[in-house]
């Protein structure tokens, strides 16, 4: 059962995306264009969901995925895209990376030896 309910879950996603993104692109890019360009992506993010791959390491996939993804769209389009389609795309990149930042940090912050106290 699981199996169907990934399938069920990436389709409706891949879906509800090719929509939204045709919603915020112009007309000459059809939703038939975005769902063809959007499909590789969500088959390869659904078997990875299914393989349980990391939480982190499936972010950092999402992230670029979006962004090749977005960066065909903008390849494929006959007219220009806007700035917010560009700042859409280049948002989840910067997400995951100031998170792996941040966990980075904390993790250093942690490791540190403290020092010494002084006996008295």
């Amino acid at each position: 059962m699981r199996r169907l309910d990934v399938v069920a879950m990436f389709a409706s996603l891949w879906l509800l995306a090719s929509m939204i993104i045709d919603a915020v692109t112009p007309k000459e890019l059809t939703v038939y264009m975005i769902g063809a360009t959007t499909a590789p992506a969500f088959f390869i993010l659904a078997v990875m969901h299914s393989r349980r791959f990391p939480k982190l390491d499936f972010a950092i996939i999402v992230a670029t995925l979006w962004m090749v993804t977005l960066m065909v769209i903008e390849f494929i389009t006959p007219k220009p895209l806007s700035l917010i389609v560009a700042a859409i795309a280049v948002a989840p990149p910067v997400v995951v990376g100031c998170v792996i930042n941040y966990r980075h940090w904390r993790s250093s912050r942690n490791d540190r030896p403290k020092p010494a106290q002084p006996t008295s």
